[in-house]
């Protein structure tokens, strides 16, 4: 039985995306520090996607809201900016930075748990990334979009390496921003 294209695209990207959970899980996001370094390598990778989109994408929304609230969570930790140089990519395909986006909504509610355990007032306050409720038919609009794409054709390969390119944006990003230290006001 021939697997749809949602599930290809899963399978063909495993490897960047256990790459990027693993240096994520490395930061102690209960930590003033490690979750400043976390905002920052989102902020920076979100606001490069939303400027590459090829296309308005089902994300839009929701990403343009996740963009406001890490700004703002950095602002309440009173964490300078960083704009690392990253790589810039050519315009992504709608679908890819949707897939990155309902997926890192997903992945936010497991690492909120680690977050709300910590015991810094500072960082408990920074709570608009965590706090954002999000579209709940993000997720299963990306998948149903995604289902209907032929796992063979040719815009399924570009979102393949659209969605593989975002991954890898966010190993640079963890690997200029997580391994210096961040500046407090």
């Amino acid at each position: 039985m021939q697997r749809d294209f949602r599930h290809a695209l899963r399978d063909r990207s495993r490897k960047d995306h256990d790459l990027v959970d693993r240096m994520i899980t490395t930061l102690d996001i209960t930590r003033l520090d490690d979750f400043a370094n976390f905002l920052q390598i989102h902020l920076s990778c979100f606001v490069l996607m939303q400027s590459r989109a090829s296309e308005p994408c089902l994300s839009t929304a929701t990403l343009s809201d996740m963009i406001a609230e890490l700004a703002a969570d950095l602002d309440i930790l009173s964490a300078k900016p960083k704009t690392p140089p990253l790589p810039l990519p050519r315009k992504l395909d709608p679908l890819a930075i949707d897939y990155m986006v309902a997926g890192s909504r997903l992945g936010s509610k497991i690492l909120c748990k680690r977050w709300g355990a910590s015991t810094d007032p500072r960082v408990r306050r920074a709570n608009n990334y965590f706090g954002q409720a999000g579209d709940p038919k993000l997720w299963p609009a990306t998948c149903r979009a995604l289902t209907a794409i032929p796992a063979d054709g040719p815009r399924a390969a570009d979102i393949v390496k659209d969605t593989k390119t975002q991954f890898q944006l966010f190993a640079a990003a963890y690997a200029k921003i997580a391994t210096t230290e961040t500046e407090h006001v």
